[in-house]
């Protein structure tokens, strides 16, 4: 189901908190984020009329049966027999051609300007706006052409740039490195307010070979339909809420941060890549689909705990930093897993 219909579906299933009172996207929103933990739905947005804002909504195993469209009472256990039963029987997305309320609004050049959209300021530490916390980062093999779609943590530069912190060992860089190397910038679409499923697929550990919107597909039983992009050759969800289109500049790095990040504490990337956006889609009045981190048991860990059980969690790191913050995951000790995150960020400066 896309973004709207899983908000109604929530709605019906009393998950959902409309906050009618008007908020600043200025630290308020993160901080009502984290303290409910909860799926919120901000309509009243300071200096932001017409747009809404979607937080938490996968805070949980309530939700996350929403989106899997499991009925009753659902353990954890049955949602991980749910998703690893699903994922045996990959869908192919299908190309579907037409005009969809992604092409409602179409802005190139001197109008582009990010800051239109409602981002949040989600914390005090952070020092900036970072625009992809939620979000599909679409990209091409520049050699094969294999598709990736992953979730890396986005934070607004300019009107037109943001910044991608990205792992080296990350599929991402992979294709980063390649482009570089065929010394051409790499083409990327970022898609906001999408479906919960997708989102799901892109930030699980699947190997390179696998193509994350057919494992979508495998989750929602049926087809992802995309759209082609406008202004580079990616494909895009037809439901999507809002996509950026652009490339990532050769050889340039920028810094990003600091963000108030998984383990609770702030954190910056000195060599991230620099995302130059050319071409932007979105619904009317879009809704905006982003999250606050940085408290144990936010819809990040939650997420992350149902992708471990299924070994589908990477952190990038040494085996023993994989297994303890893993068993942390597994068990849904939330705190402990911010604890090891805080340690092993220690132990890799030094």
């Amino acid at each position: 189901m896309d973004l709207r219909s899983f908000i109604s579906e929530l709605d019906r299933r009393n998950l959902l908190t409309r906050v009618k009172a008007k908020v600043d996207w200025k630290h308020e929103i993160g901080r009502m984020t984290r303290e409910n933990r909860g799926a919120l739905l901000f309509d009243n947005i300071k200096d932001y009329p017409g747009y809404s804002i979607l937080t938490g909504a996968m805070c949980g195993k309530e939700f996350i049966a929403a989106a899997l469209g499991l009925n009753g009472i659902v353990k954890k256990s049955r949602i991980s027999v749910a998703l690893k039963e699903r994922f045996k029987y990959p869908i192919k997305p299908v190309i579907v051609k037409g005009d969809f309320p992604l092409h409602d609004n179409i802005i190139s050049g001197k109008d582009i300007n990010l800051y239109n959209f409602p981002v949040p300021l989600w914390s005090e530490i952070d020092g900036g706006r970072f625009i992809g916390t939620w979000h599909l980062n679409v990209t091409k093999d520049p050699q094969t052409g294999s598709r990736n779609v992953g979730v890396y943590r986005m934070q607004i530069l300019s009107n037109t740039t943001a910044s991608i912190s990205v792992s080296p060992a990350s599929h991402l860089a992979l294709h980063m490195n390649k482009a570089e190397s065929l010394k051409k910038p790499l083409e990327m679409a970022v898609c906001i307010g999408v479906s919960e499923l997708a989102v799901m697929c892109a930030a699980a550990a699947f190997p390179f070979s696998v193509d994350e919107y057919a494992m979508a597909g495998s989750l929602a039983q049926k087809p992802l339909e995309l759209v082609k992009c406008r202004g580079v050759d990616l494909e895009v969800p037809a439901d999507s809420e809002i996509v950026l289109e652009g490339e990532i500049k050769l050889s340039q790095r920028v810094k990003d941060g600091p963000y108030l990040d998984y383990a609770g504490v702030a954190s910056s990337n000195p060599a991230s890549f620099l995302f130059e956006v050319k071409n932007i889609m979105h619904r009317n009045n879009p809704v905006f689909r982003g999250t606050a981190v940085g408290a144990p048991g936010l819809e990040d860990h939650e997420l992350l705990s149902v992708l471990a059980k299924l070994g589908l969690v990477d952190f990038h790191g040494s085996r023993m930093r994989q297994k303890v913050l893993n068993a942390c995951l597994k068990n849904g000790n939330f705190r402990l897993f911010q604890m090891s995150g805080r340690l092993s960020k220690l132990f890799h400066k030094q």
